[in-house]
């Protein structure tokens, strides 16, 4: 380590605050965690397994209240060192094993702000959530490179609707709503279209080269 050089630790995903709405729908006891929304290719926590939707409940065997304190963990652990990491998938609660890497300060700031909503307009909606869909060609998922040409994209998002108010943006492909896997945009309407009004949407999507978990609320 270089003199005056202070090292920092980093995991690699992007963390918010368990919605209210969601305790239910991940099998909570309360809102004590944080949410994984995005996971960077080739971090740490992308070797461990983690995956957006996942819930972050422990780290090194110690209770995460919340999303800062988490953040505040991971950064004070030095880096090269292997942590027990308890998350909630599905319902379920599992053990992954992470080996810290090195923050980069300015990379972790951005992931740490999550994702800003984008006001973008739109001419059409799409099941209540002010979206246009259509499927995932095998240009499409080329230009974005998507493994394979499955999921719905969002073509144009309605300024001020609720999936701009989520972040969602046009050239975002939705991969799961809830626990389906989407495999055309007849299929995320489908899956849209039983959320009732007012009810939340637990959406798997790809953007911005990497998969995020996003929540939107249905209008």
């Amino acid at each position: 380590m270089r003199a005056g050089k202070v090292t920092r630790g980093r995991i690699g995903v992007s963390v918010s605050p368990i919605p209210r709405e969601a305790v239910d729908e991940f099998g909570l006891k309360n809102r004590s965690g944080a949410l994984v929304r995005g996971v960077s290719p080739d971090s740490a926590a992308s070797k461990a397994g983690l995956e957006p939707g996942d819930v972050i409940i422990a780290f090194g065997g110690k209770p995460v209240p919340n999303r800062d304190e988490l953040v505040r963990m991971v950064v004070n652990t030095k880096p090269g060192t292997t942590i027990s990491v308890r998350i909630a998938r599905d319902r379920q609660e599992r053990t992954v094993n992470v080996t810290v890497d090195e923050l980069d300060l300015e990379q972790e700031t951005t992931l740490a702000r999550g994702r800003d909503p984008q006001n973008d307009p739109a001419q059409e909606t799409s099941s209540g959530f002010g979206i246009t869909l259509q499927n995932v060609t095998p240009d499409i998922a080329r230009r974005l490179r998507l493994e394979v040409p499955r999921g719905a994209v969002i073509t144009n998002v309605e300024q001020g609707g609720a999936a701009a108010r989520a972040g969602l943006q046009p050239g975002d492909v939705i991969l799961r709503v809830g626990r389906e896997a989407v495999a055309s945009a007849a299929d995320a309407q489908r899956e849209l279209a039983r959320v009732p009004a007012g009810g939340t949407a637990f959406l798997r999507v790809f953007s911005r080269g990497q998969e995020q978990f996003v929540t939107v609320t249905k209008e």
